[in-house]
């Protein structure tokens, strides 16, 4: 009876005048104007028209949705199966009475939000001057140390490792392993970064292969910027593919397009061409010091023969002075000043002779002087006594506090070179 009086008071209307109404209910709700909706793309269909068509579902229920033409030329590339966030209006489609979503906008799920985050970062970083140029340090052009920091699993670690092997094998390698993606990366990443800046390597160097945005956001946090800049050693990052650019690489010293880019960025010349290098300054160095020697004894020749020459000519002119006196006594001919002339003058040629010879033998001790110093002087000779010269960034030393802590110095002996670092320096206290 209840059910007939309510039939007897229903109002009747036309399908479409329904439906016409349904439709004026969802547009006239300011709620439904603009709503972004989570779901998994379905039934992905492109038209012709230049229209896209897709269904939104989750586990529980399903949405149509239409992105017109003049919207779909902005869509990411989209397929089923992607998790996306699509943004626009809900309202009907009274042919067959189904609602749906009219899309303006599509994004992969997370993308969004994290670039918002990602560009408001880059924005601070940006302001506080930590992107700028001459902040950043120089790599070491010869590494002899290196912290690598990432995954040991990971395919960049291993292209990074191949590469460097390849290289520059003298090159020594502290893996220090961290997580490079997941929830707890980031905190991961800054700790392993702060273990490598306390190992006494050359460089840090930051290394992860390609991956989704997502999957590398763990680089585009504060912390891990934060650690970069205030490592202590220069950092070098190889992050994601080519395209990529996070805001680790920003802040870091150098920043590499792939992990083999960064192996090539610390060995910029491999182990044979530095042998070569070495090879073809010692060469020089040796040809230098035989021409210095070359010509200093033949300046040594040269003296010499100049006084031996001076000490004849003074001879000569002395026998002269003798003759000229002898033929004098010769001339006057009396017998007892004849005889006191001759005592005195063989006294005389006594006295030139010792003189003489005194000036000889002085001569060839200045000789032999000059030679015996000329020859200490052969850098050559020094080395060989156990002396070695000791050089850094390419000049010689000659006082301590001229090279840093921890720079490093060249010390070439009688046969080789020896590399060291300076761990620590003495005053002489004589010389202050």
């Amino acid at each position: 009876m209840m059910r007939q009086q309510e039939s007897a008071n229903a109002r009747i209307v036309a399908v479409s005048r329904l439906a016409v109404y349904l439709r004026n209910v969802l547009n006239n709700d300011k709620w439904l104007r603009n709503v972004g909706v989570r779901g998994e793309i379905s039934n992905f269909s492109p038209h012709k028209s230049g229209n896209v068509y897709f269904d939104l579902k989750d586990s529980d229920a399903l949405l149509n949705c239409v992105v017109w033409s003049d919207h779909a030329a902005e869509l990411p590339k989209l397929e089923n199966g992607h998790q996306v966030i699509a943004y626009g209006e809900i309202t009907s489609y009274p042919k067959n009475s189904r609602y749906q979503l009219i899309a303006y906008r599509v994004e992969p799920e997370g993308i969004g939000r994290l670039h918002e985050l990602y560009e408001r970062l880059k924005r601070k970083l940006d302001a506080e001057g930590a992107f700028a140029q001459e902040r950043k340090r120089s790599i070491p052009r010869y590494p002899f140390s290196i912290a690598l920091v990432s995954s040991r699993g990971a395919a960049g670690a291993a292209d990074f490792l191949k590469i460097l092997r390849q290289r520059a094998p003298q090159i020594e390698v502290t893996f220090v392993e961290t997580a490079v993606q997941g929830i707890a990366a980031a905190g991961e990443i800054v700790r392993a970064i702060n273990r490598a800046s306390r190992l006494d390597v050359d460089c840090v160097v930051v290394v992860r292969g390609g991956g989704s945005y997502e999957d590398l956001f763990a680089f585009n946090t504060e912390e891990v910027a934060r650690a970069i800049l205030r490592a202590p050693r220069p950092v070098i990052t190889a992050i994601g593919h080519e395209t990529d650019h996070t805001i680790a690489d920003h802040v870091a010293d150098r920043r590499a397009e792939t992990p083999s880019a960064a192996a090539i960025a610390v060995s910029p010349q491999t182990r044979d061409e530095l042998l070569q290098l070495i090879e073809s300054r010692r060469s020089r160095v040796q040809r230098f010091t035989s021409r210095y020697i070359g010509l200093s004894l033949q300046h040594l020749d040269r003296t010499g023969d100049a006084l031996r020459r001076g000490l004849r000519e003074s001879i000569r002119r002395r026998a002269d002075a003798l003759s000229a006196l002898q033929r004098r006594l010769d001339r006057m001919d009396p017998k007892a000043r004849l005889a006191e002339r001759e005592r005195t003058l063989a006294l005389v040629r006594l006295r030139l002779a010792s003189s003489a010879d005194r000036r000889v033998r002085t001569a060839a001790q200045r000789l032999g002087l000059l030679t015996a110093e000329l020859r200490g002087k052969d850098p050559e000779a020094i080395l060989q006594r156990g002396y070695a010269i000791v050089r850094y960034g390419g000049k010689a030393v000659r006082d301590a506090s001229s090279v840093p802590d921890g720079g490093v110095v060249s010390a070439k002996v009688a046969r080789g070179t020896l590399h060291a670092r300076v761990e620590w320096k003495e005053r002489d206290p004589e010389t202050g």
